[in-house]
């Protein structure tokens, strides 16, 4: 692998980037589908928790306050508005943000239950068990990245301070204490979030990378078999042999090919067979016929195979004629001019895969010359 392109593909080891920017988007792209199911779920979970707390403290704890009460209905209206605003929308680069400002809304709820419950809320709505709850909904269960649940945790113990220091005075020892453990459920859930956020981004580059190879087998099985047999190579089909009533079959070869590559230099010699080849690849390109295979200076084209067609045998002599048309304007490196030996046949083919190793459509059938050197 290329030194920049792995350079790109490091990860910091804070914040968990990727090096590349755009790496790092194509990363978070290939993720909005996964968010935005798991963000439905969690926004009809987070409504479900908010109502169960809301029926608890109306049947069970009884606490007067009527701005608790309005506070836990807006949490569970807002959960609810954006689990119904993800069964309207499609995904898109909004849910990003719609998981960040949700987390934050849930967070400032939470925080906000602490300053308006009265006193006989607080043996069961401790400042510690709310930050707890709020720790969790910091890392959303691996949806909010970690770097972002690292910083929403940060507001968290803030305001755990704050609220044992200011709302709700506690001794020094017991605010000691409850700050061990809340720091101890930031360490086990941060490192949790921080493990799956870098397996997650290993794991992708690893499928990025299989990808790739996958592509570049699929391109390299294009080059060498037609698609639609490549396409059932690829599927794990091991034989592959189909035959064909009526298909038809040119070779070429270039007349005097021996004695004339004894005078040549083998970079001579190939440039002039690539140019060769080459206008006879666009022939046969554009005729939609198959190459199968060139052997030295042999040049075989089939007709009706793999896809059966009831004027193989009509463009197949088109292709030859155009074939002994494009010869003329090929030189030898002295100038001279070059003639092919055309040679057909039709009927009955049977086209099939042979190999394992530098695998090649095969067309087996009878041959027969008609054809000379000038074409005639």
């Amino acid at each position: 692998m290329p030194v920049g392109k792995q350079a790109g593909r490091d990860v910091n080891v804070w914040t968990l980037r990727f090096a590349d920017s755009n790496l790092e988007r194509q990363y978070r792209d290939s993720k909005l589908l996964f968010l935005f199911a798991a963000t439905r779920t969690i926004y009809a979970l987070a409504a479900g928790i908010w109502a169960v707390f809301t029926l608890l403290n109306e049947f069970a704890i009884h606490d007067p306050s009527a701005s608790l009460l309005a506070l836990r209905i807006v949490a569970i209206l807002g959960n609810i508005a954006a689990f119904v605003v993800t069964l309207a929308m499609r995904p898109g680069r909004w849910v990003e943000v719609g998981i960040s400002a949700m987390a934050a809304f849930n967070l400032f709820c939470l925080s906000l239950v602490l300053a308006s419950m009265s006193p006989v809320s607080l043996p069961y709505y401790t400042p510690l068990s709310n930050a707890i709850v709020q720790v969790l909904c910091c890392y959303s269960f691996g949806v909010i990245s970690f770097a972002e649940g690292t910083l929403f945790a940060s507001f968290v113990l803030a305001g755990f301070f704050a609220s044992v220091t200011v709302m709700w005075p506690e001794p020094p020892l017991k605010i000691f204490f409850s700050a061990t453990w809340l720091c101890t459920a930031i360490s086990l859930v941060g490192l949790g979030s921080y493990l799956l956020d870098r397996t997650q981004r290993i794991a992708w580059l690893r499928q990025l990378d299989l990808t790739e190879a996958e592509d570049r087998i699929r391109a390299l099985l294009h080059n060498v078999l037609p698609p639609s047999i490549a396409a059932r190579k690829l599927d794990g089909e091991a034989i592959i042999a189909d035959d064909y009533g009526e298909a038809s079959l040119l070779f070429a070869d270039v007349v005097g090919f021996t004695a004339l590559s004894a005078t040549m230099s083998s970079t001579a010699l190939v440039t002039m067979l690539n140019e060769l080849f080459a206008r006879f690849d666009r022939i046969v390109a554009r005729r939609g016929l198959e190459k199968i295979k060139t052997i030295g200076d042999c040049y075989m084209v089939a007709s009706g195979v793999p896809h059966a067609r009831d004027d193989h045998l009509q463009v197949l002599m088109s292709v030859a004629l155009e074939i002994l048309d494009e010869v003329t304007k090929v030189r030898t490196p002295d100038g001279g001019t070059l003639a092919v030996r055309i040679g057909m046949h039709s009927g009955p083919v049977t086209a099939g895969v042979i190999g394992r190793v530098q695998i090649h459509l095969r067309c087996l059938g009878r041959y027969r010359q008609c054809g000379e050197p000038d074409g005639e």
